[in-house]
């Protein structure tokens, strides 16, 4: 029965128990608990239940009054839930399942309260001046998360995802040596714009980048990959979906954006020529992703492929963003904001960003009840993608791990990312948790100013 309910609500029922044991009752009454959820509910909350209107002191009384005692109730272990408090319990579940809620939270056990009408502890409420009808109609519209199923994701608003300075991006050794030897292939073709399948040439006639290994395998060669691009009679591919001519064609262009964001989300400092590879492949445009997707195998999923042969182990970063996806999916979200990504930290559960977390006493059950709050469901999700914010938040935390010279991109890289975002989601997550948001700034930049690169 207790399966999704959250950690304070565990604390209401034990809470519960407690009092039934120092009553020397032997069973758990709804009485119990009203006194247990009470006790639990502070602040804002108890407001909006009205539970500030309750005098602790009158309502110890009316529940001992209320109830029998058992001179002989010596142990907790003896004490059963009695009818009345299973019952409110089971409409606990009910209302979560009712309410399309994910975990049962203390919100949910007043409301059955407030519900079971027949109940001792409904008698007990009325005793106090609380408008019933009307603080259980709020509730259940404040639970209810069927009923702005296509609310847009609050991240989904513009924000400035170009990197900082283009021109840094483009001075990278890497991508400045394989542009340099496209730029020269573009002249000796009789062109005047740098194109995918120009990039594409450059990095397979490089037999030291690693990636080149990897497409030789399936029979993808420099000298089969030039047959391809002169068998094609137009360059109009390229060009798809374009108002200008600049240096690049917009989709050569397009693919060396791709590859800086799949080099962020794998956690490269560096572009490299397999973030570049596969970001062709991701555009889904232009000539080298028509010759390479025809000469992949259909049955294999070449990023995956890339990855694992690349990488003894999975990135810290990818792991955390593949948790996040899996966040968002079981959150039936089409975007993955900074609070996924938060999310994915604590899921992930290693590294410096979560052991910071954790000090803090931010726990993974905590944060998703509190994402819950801000992201609501939409059915039939089919495409997963970044939110605008997430995705400055990692170039920040790609800068950021570049600026201390690390190899990688880290945990607290990404943790240091969010909190330079004071409005995302992930903050406001982690505010609501009573986080100290300078603190955990401050923490995380002396970390990252000692911490040795591995």
């Amino acid at each position: 029965m207790f399966e999704k309910f959250t950690q304070k609500s565990i604390d209401v029922i034990q809470s519960a128990l407690n009092y039934a044991s120092s009553f020397k009752h032997n069973r758990v009454l709804s009485t119990h608990l009203l006194m247990g959820l009470v006790a639990q509910t502070k602040g804002v909350q108890a407001k909006i239940l009205n539970f500030d209107k309750i005098n602790f002191g009158k309502l110890n009384t009316l529940v001992s009054e209320s109830s029998i005692v058992n001179p002989e109730q010596k142990s907790d272990a003896n004490i059963i839930f009695s009818l009345e408090a299973r019952e409110i319990l089971k409409l606990c579940v009910d209302l979560t399942n009712k309410l399309n809620s994910k975990f049962t939270t203390p919100q949910h056990i007043a409301l059955a309260l407030f519900l079971s009408k027949k109940s001792k502890a409904f008698e007990i409420i009325k005793e106090f001046d609380i408008d019933i009808q009307r603080v259980a109609q709020n509730l259940e519209r404040m639970l209810d998360k069927s009923s702005d199923i296509k609310q847009i994701h609050p991240e989904t608003e513009a924000e400035n995802t170009k990197l900082s300075n283009i021109n840094d991006f483009f001075r990278e050794e890497i991508i400045s040596k394989i542009l340099s030897t496209a730029q020269s292939k573009v002249s000796a073709s009789g062109y005047e714009i740098v194109g995918s399948e120009q990039i594409m040439q450059s990095i397979l006639d490089n037999k030291e980048y690693k990636i080149v290994d990897i497409l030789n395998k399936y029979s993808i060669d420099s000298e089969t990959f030039s047959k391809k691009v002169s068998e094609i009679p137009s360059r109009s591919a390229e060009f798809e979906n374009s108002e200008k001519q600049i240096i690049f064609t917009p989709n050569a262009f397009l693919s060396l954006m791709l590859a800086f964001d799949i080099a962020k989300e794998s956690g490269s400092v560096s572009i490299q020529p397999e973030h570049i590879v596969l970001g062709i492949l991701k555009s889904k445009k232009g000539i080298a992703y028509k010759i390479i997707s025809d000469l992949l195998p259909k049955t294999i999923d070449f990023e995956d492929v890339v990855m694992k042969k690349l990488n003894d182990k999975v990135p810290e970063t990818l792991a955390i963003l593949k948790l996040a996806r899996a966040e968002a999916m079981s959150f039936e979200s089409a975007t993955i904001g900074t609070e996924m990504i938060l999310l994915g930290i604590l899921s992930y559960g290693n590294g410096i960003a979560s052991d910071t977390l954790r000090r803090l006493g931010i726990t993974l059950r905590d944060a998703r009840i509190e994402v819950e709050k801000l992201v609501k469901p939409q059915r039939n999700v089919k495409t997963l993608n970044f939110s605008p914010r997430a995705k400055k938040m990692l170039e920040v935390a790609y800068e950021t791990a570049q600026e201390h010279k690390r190899t990688k991109i880290k945990s607290e890289n990404i943790l240091y990312g969010i909190t330079k975002m004071p409005n995302c989601l992930a903050m406001k997550v982690l505010s609501n948790l009573g986080t100290d948001v300078l603190e955990l700034q401050q923490g995380i930049k002396q970390e990252l100013l000692g911490g040795m690169d591995l």
